[in-house]
């Protein structure tokens, strides 16, 4: 990272800037404005109506989301034929102006804007006036060569203002100048162009009928409140479809849109590409995950302008995109990717700093490397990650890279016929309550009882089961199976709540929230005696979706808690914004308290911070007497670990409950472990 210099961005836009202002001066030194131009009623009325479509453009669905058009230029350019150039800009840039100071958008863009405008209009003027020989239309005179010189004009004004409008736009984002272009175009001239050919309608009625004028926005209102429904609609279909930060494809529709291509016969090969930016993590330590945003928000479109138009571009989550790309071969691979390195250190502005940045990325070839996505997903990932041990751009897959691939293909079809036989159980470690020196609440830990290899712990599958997508069907699962031991819990009057575990990938799934509201409602469980556990990381990978979905939760009592608090590296923002009822101080905190100053000043500043914040704090890795006490004498309220109990089959930790529900002091229970039962699961490694 280097400090900002002067972006060919900037110089661009102040030059623009520079050359409107310079013609605006121009102008008023030849032809100075008289007063009679400023208070005609046609004037008043179209500068008027300037203003309002500024402030109120119309919103219309458009495939890269930016839908905007401001109706304004129609009554400016209006302004140009009916009253004067000079009076035009005097209208334009003042709307243009407030408009931008109202959306507080930097100096140099509001300066920028009114050059444009400038030159715009006044590329208009000039075409009528070399054509005609004079400015004004005369409207009872209006004859058929008149009608082509204002659509010429119109044709002026659409271009000068396309051209500069979007070479701003691609030197901001990076993004290549003709691609842009031919996009920009399209819409324009299906809406813009229109609309500025509606300027000679406006004049006419003016200086004709005046009284007609207000029955011009009657169709522009029914646009305007047609287009913000479908915008609304659109914007809807969007987000269910697309990341909400870089808004390009998310996870969800790259696979099922990789996958409708791999079923189509007439495919004979592909590529899928694993892209992962490096050292990302140090632009979210060092300027905060806000501005880490914004950097991920200006790359969305330089990505997606680096490949060709039928490959798809999707972001996965964090800093990590996908690629897929249908009917190519190795050398065209490497062409965009060299591509993609070159858009990468084309540096991207945040808090004044200019960043470039590379990219690490596997390649994993259809059919070769797979025949589905979740197989070319994780081949290339695999390559990724050789790409980045070995310090290279691009890695394509190889088997003997793959050391565990065999293993973890075959323990994936295991896994999925583990769900369907009830081979998963949840062993349970309780939570005391330090003040009532008594067991509330129990985490429910999911185990595998695999018929072959014995009791699986989390780690040997929940990672296969994230990168192969069997991760949704496994929470819900789990979540179900603790549901049940809950509510037998309550009917023997045992008053203890559930806390489970879940992935980033639950939370962004939009149907989790209806899900978990409906398991609650089949096994008759009240939301409040449940929580579920997130890391601080995971609710960093899509912050919006991860809001919405945990105030959703919220409104029928689902606790959260922030598992691991202390080792993410995501901004404490999120404590006041998200309702999150307890924090977990981690276990490598807990476990060195008494043996570092350090870790102990962690701990307790993170109890003050949960206590001022109104969140009660549960400390792990509980693993003797002294930091049982130590933790008690710091004002925490909950603690678990090897001290109080290990994790439990369900039947061990109702026989630990009821020993220990009255005592004032928690012991360490090693009970005789039964056999293992097919009953609730939980998704946490320990």
């Amino acid at each position: 990272m280097k400090l900002q210099t002067l972006r060919p961005v900037h110089v661009f836009c102040i030059a623009v800037g520079i050359a409107g202002t310079a013609l605006v001066a121009v102008l008023v030194v030849l032809a100075p404005p008289r007063l009679e131009h400023f208070t005609s009623f046609t004037f008043l009325a179209l500068a008027a109506s300037v203003m309002l479509g500024e402030l109120f453009p119309l919103e219309l669905p458009r495939r890269s989301g930016d839908g905007e058009v401001t109706v304004s230029t129609m009554f400016s350019f209006a302004l140009v034929l009916g009253v004067g150039l000079l009076p035009a800009l005097v209208a334009q840039l003042a709307a243009s102006v407030v408009q931008d100071l109202a959306a507080r958008k930097p100096r140099w863009q509001i300066f920028f804007n009114m050059g444009q405008y400038a030159l715009s209009l006044a590329a208009a003027a000039a075409l009528v006036r070399l054509a005609l020989g004079h400015t004004l239309l005369n409207v009872p005179d209006m004859q058929a060569r008149d009608l082509l010189v204002v659509l010429a004009a119109a044709s002026a004004f659409f271009v000068v203002n396309l051209l500069l409008v979007t070479r701003a736009t691609t030197l901001y984002e990076g993004t290549p100048f003709s691609r842009a272009v031919r996009t920009d175009l399209a819409f324009g001239l299906s809406v813009g162009a229109v609309l500025l050919c509606l300027a000679p309608v406006v004049v006419t009625v003016l200086q004709s009928t005046p009284v007609l004028y207000p029955l011009l926005f009657v169709p522009l209102i029914g646009v305007y409140a047609g287009g913000k429904q479908s915008a609304r609609t659109a914007q809807a279909e969007h987000m269910a479809t697309h990341d909400s930060l870089t808004e390009l494809p998310n996870r969800r529709w790259f696979r099922e849109e990789v996958s409708r291509a791999l079923a189509d016969g007439g495919l004979r090969n592909a590529g899928v590409l694993l892209v992962d930016l490096n050292r990302f993590k140090e632009v979210n330590d060092t300027l905060g995950h806000h501005h880490g945003d914004r950097v991920l928000q200006q790359l969305g479109p330089r990505l997606l302008s680096t490949f060709r138009s039928q490959d798809l571009v999707a972001r996965l989550g964090g800093d990590e995109f996908a690629v897929f790309m249908p009917e190519v071969d190795a050398p065209a691979v490497q062409h965009l990717c060299d591509q993609l390195q070159a858009a990468l250190h084309t540096p991207v502005e945040a808090e004044g700093i200019s960043i470039e940045l590379d990219a690490s990325v596997g390649l994993a070839w259809y059919p070769a490397h797979g025949s589905d996505v979740d197989t070319l997903l994780q081949r290339a990932d695999v390559a990724m990650y050789r790409a980045k041990a070995t310090q290279r751009h691009l890695v394509a897959y190889r088997p003997e890279d793959d050391y565990h691939s065999p293993a973890r293909l075959a323990l994936s079809s295991d896994l999925r016929r583990a769900l369907a036989d009830d081979q998963l159980v949840l062993h349970y470690q309780p939570q005391v309550d330090l003040a009532l020196g008594r067991p509330v609440a129990a985490e429910g830990l999911v185990r595998w009882a695999h018929p072959e290899r014995g009791l699986l712990a989390p780690n040997e599958f929940i990672e296969m089961a994230e990168h192969t997508g069997i991760v949704k069907d496994l929470t819900y699962r789990v979540i179900a199976l603790g549901l049940n031991d809950l509510r037998q819990w309550r009917r023997d009057g045992r008053d203890l709540s559930l806390s489970l575990n879940v992935s980033v990938r639950s939370l962004l799934d939009r149907a989790f929230p209806a899900e978990v509201e409906r398991l609650l409602g089949e096994y008759g469980v009240d939301g409040s005696a449940l929580t579920l556990e997130l890391t601080e990381s995971s609710l960093m990978v899509d912050p919006g979706v991860a809001m919405r979905a945990m105030h959703e939760l919220s409104e029928i009592g689902v606790s959260f808690a922030i598992d691991d608090f202390g080792t993410g590296y995501s901004s404490l923002s999120y404590l006041t914004d998200l309702p999150v009822r307890e924090l977990k101080i981690d276990k490598s905190f807990v476990l060195a308290m008494n043996l570092n100053a350090r870790n102990r000043i962690i701990v307790h500043s993170t109890i003050d911070l949960a206590r001022h914040l109104g969140l009660r704090t549960v400390a792990e890795g509980i693993e003797d007497n002294d930091t049982l006490n130590g933790i008690r004498d710091l004002g925490c309220e909950l603690a678990q670990g090897f001290h109080i109990s290990r994790p439990l089959p369900v039947l061990d930790l109702l026989g630990w409950w009821d020993g220990n529900a009255g005592r004032p002091e928690p012991q360490i229970v090693v009970p005789r472990v039964t056999a293992v039962r097919a009953l609730g699961p939980k998704i946490r490694a320990a």
